[in-house]
């Protein structure tokens, strides 16, 4: 098995290094041979079946024709051929007929002739000859073809003579009132049988390398139209990968495979469009974001080394240095986790998270927060509200959308953090009474680096990347979050998470 395996292995690796068309077109040269080797082989089995039920069929008519012809006289046996077609037949019992020269039709020396030579021969009861054809007389007959017939049987075989010639002998046995009184033996040379095959046979080796190499070229020719159209994608591939990602491949008006790979490639191209997009895009507003921060701490240091200063005057300027550094640190940390997110190099943590108490935790922290801005933060939590996550990232969604609302709302002004669930879902709310949103803004709230006020979010230290950092938390833990806004009257941020099954259950039975 190794060894074949081993032989194989050669020619299937030379024939992997040819064109997908010509390894089509010499596997469909294969699957002809075999389907011609196939067809020709049970077409001569069954052409040869047929022949020989044919000739058997003959023979048998033949024998009831010779039976019917027979009659018994005082004993003996005695023709009755009234059309004349047994007249080549020789009464063995006649001086005359015995004495018949029929050397001339000695099977041994002289090939039968079988439209010339009739194969028949009339025994009676005790096994002796009554009539034979002289053709017959050369053959050595089986016993059996006699025995059998004798006893009721119907008996057929075929014989080879001594120039090694087929003869196809049939015997009946025939009967008056029920009782057998002689055997009918009939033949024919299968000669023409044999050169029947033989001439189907050589027509069949002729025409299968004729049939096999316009298969060959037919398959050759469809290939290469079958893949005329993956050759054009091709070819427009190699434009799109020298940088022009506005072309599109042609789509065929067909519902095939070639269809669905040119409608693949196409979405594929334009997926790469918008992610080289998004990409330059990311790096240009990072460059701008970080050349901020770079920039104001070189002014700083340029005005310290400029000219002596006092302690106070180098404290407030190291003061305002730290803090520059600070939301460059900031920044640097978004960054690159927003990086490693495209990487899908950060794992989340899966464990069972009570999402009220994490509310509410983070709710406290930012109260000292809104106490020093003015702004009233109130808290409608439903307890027993569990979720399956990483608690840290929660955590963080949270944070970043309260701080969110504590930034955009101004003095005396009101947030209002709620956490309920449904049937199947936990829902956070974060709502404030700040500027609102304009509602051309809002398709694009969470998308990296935006703002809706540039001036003021640089002012407050914000990077732009809280709430794109938050959506991506969010969708990670299969869940979702929306924007509600109206100018001059807040903003209401809503975030659903699928509830832990025993919390479901729970709140499906309330």
């Amino acid at each position: 098995m190794n060894t074949v395996h081993a032989l194989l292995q050669g020619p299937l690796k030379r024939l992997r290094t040819l064109g997908i068309h010509i390894q089509l077109t010499i596997w469909y040269m294969t699957i002809f041979l075999l389907l011609i080797m196939l067809f020709g082989a049970i077409f001569y089995i069954n052409l040869r079946s047929g022949l020989a039920a044919n000739l058997d069929s003959q023979l048998q008519l033949r024998a009831q024709f010779v039976s019917g012809a027979i009659i018994q006289q005082n004993g003996s046996l005695t023709l009755h051929d009234k059309t004349g077609a047994l007249s080549p037949l020789i009464d063995t019992d006649n001086p005359a007929g015995r004495d018949a020269p029929h050397n001339e039709h000695n099977l041994g020396t002289t090939p039968l002739d079988p439209d010339l030579d009739l194969l028949i021969q009339i025994r009676d009861a005790t096994g002796h000859t009554q009539y034979s054809t002289a053709a017959f007389l050369s053959l050595s007959l089986p016993q059996n073809a006699i025995t059998q017939a004798l006893h009721g049987k119907i008996w057929l075989t075929t014989i080879t003579t001594s120039n090694g010639q087929h003869i196809r002998l049939y015997s009946q046995p025939f009967s008056l009132h029920q009782k057998i009184i002689g055997v009918v033996l009939v033949g024919a040379a299968l000669s023409p049988l044999e050169n029947t095959l033989q001439q189907v046979s050589v027509e069949l080796l002729l025409l299968a390398p004729i049939v096999l190499l316009l298969g060959g070229v037919g398959s050759f020719w469809l290939a290469k139209r079958a893949f005329h159209p993956i050759t054009r994608l091709t070819t427009i591939a190699r434009t799109i990968r020298q940088g022009d990602l506005h072309s599109r491949v042609p789509v065929p008006h067909t519902n095939d495979e070639v269809h669905l790979l040119a409608v693949t490639f196409n979405e594929m191209i334009d997926h790469l469009e918008k992610l080289l997009y998004h990409q330059r895009r990311f790096l240009s507003d990072a460059s701008h974001e970080l050349r901020t921060p770079v920039a104001a701490l070189r002014s700083m240091t340029e005005v310290a080394l400029a000219q002596p200063r006092s302690v106070e005057d180098y404290t407030s300027l190291l003061q305002d240095m730290n803090g520059q550094m600070e939301r460059l640190g900031h920044l640097i940390t978004s960054l690159l986790t927003l990086a490693r997110a495209d990487e899908g190099n950060i794992n989340f943590e899966r464990e069972i998270v009570h999402l009220d108490v994490l509310a509410e935790a983070v709710a406290t922290t930012l109260e000292p927060l809104a106490a020093e801005r003015d702004i009233v933060l109130d808290k409608q939590i439903e307890a027993n509200v569990m979720v399956l996550g990483d608690e840290a990232r929660l955590m963080q969604v949270v944070m970043n959308l309260l701080d969110n609302a504590l930034t955009y709302t101004g003095k005396s002004g009101n947030v209002t953090l709620q956490l309920e669930k449904t049937s199947t879902h936990a829902l956070l709310r974060v709502q404030d009474t700040g500027s609102g949103i304009p509602t051309e803004h809002l398709p694009y709230i969470f998308e990296r680096f935006y703002r809706v006020d540039r001036a003021r979010s640089r002012s407050d230290g914000g990077t732009g990347l809280g709430l794109a950092i938050t959506k991506w938390i969010v969708t990670m833990h299969n869940g979702t979050i929306t924007v509600e806004s109206q100018p001059g009257k807040g903003s209401q941020f809503s975030v659903a998470l699928p509830l832990t099954k025993e919390t479901a259950l729970l709140a499906h039975s309330h």
